[in-house]
């Protein structure tokens, strides 16, 4: 039952901030679109049934930017973007929608402060070979860039720690699916850039009690 009301406060706190998204607490600016963007150019063809609800499978990068399905529970890679900070590269597999500018939502809640972080954003999905369309594993912009860190929203570590994770799609004509899960995100980006190590980086701004402007080791 508490799984059920969690969830339903999470699609709640997601529905608020993408009709207001200005009005999200502490909520950041959603880094600007730079490709996957749909329009009148697109010329996909509609992959699924037109009279059967949106199917959708959630997917996210790895630290080898691999898309790697995603189940409830699962963990989730907190990784380096070119925007700064750092964030968890959220896409979807989705049928039965137009895959031409869909609206993709992806949303991650602190279980403690109830606070959320979003990114939104307007992509064009590609289409497979079994019928689906989906996030663009080459092209980071068909992905949610949800905000992770640094962490100045969450009462507890970001890393290592049960979140709540929503992504949610809307076709052109309006049609909605979307899927709530638990996601365990981790400090796992093994590699240095610039001289910055960005595994201790991570594991230092996304830490409970981050500072901005703290020195990370």
């Amino acid at each position: 039952m508490r799984d059920l009301c969690t969830q339903r406060h999470l699609a709640a706190m997601i529905t608020l901030c993408t009709a207001a998204l200005s009005g999200c607490p502490d909520n950041p600016p959603n880094p600007p679109n730079d490709g996957g963007a749909g329009g009148s150019s697109c010329t996909l063809e509609y992959v699924g049934d037109k009279d059967a609800p949106i199917e959708i499978e959630v997917v996210t990068l790895d630290p080898d930017y691999v898309a790697q399905p995603f189940t409830d529970g699962g963990d989730a890679s907190i990784l380096f973007p070119p925007q700064g900070g750092r964030v968890i590269f959220a896409g979807v597999r989705a049928k039965n929608l137009d895959p031409c500018a869909v609206r993709l939502t992806g949303a991650m809640r602190d279980p403690v402060t109830m606070q959320v972080r979003i990114d939104t954003r307007t992509v064009n999905l590609d289409p497979t070979e079994d019928g689906w369309g989906q996030s663009d594993a080459g092209d980071i912009s068909t992905f949610s860039n949800i905000p992770v860190c640094p962490n100045n929203w969450s009462d507890q570590d970001v890393f290592d720690q049960t979140f709540g994770l929503e992504m949610r799609v809307k076709d052109k004509d309006g049609k909605e699916g979307s899927a709530v899960l638990n996601v365990v995100p981790r400090c796992n980006e093994v590699k240095t850039v610039d001289g910055q190590d960005l595994q201790k980086d991570c594991l230092c701004i996304c830490k409970e009690g981050y500072v901005t402007g703290e020195m990370c080791p």
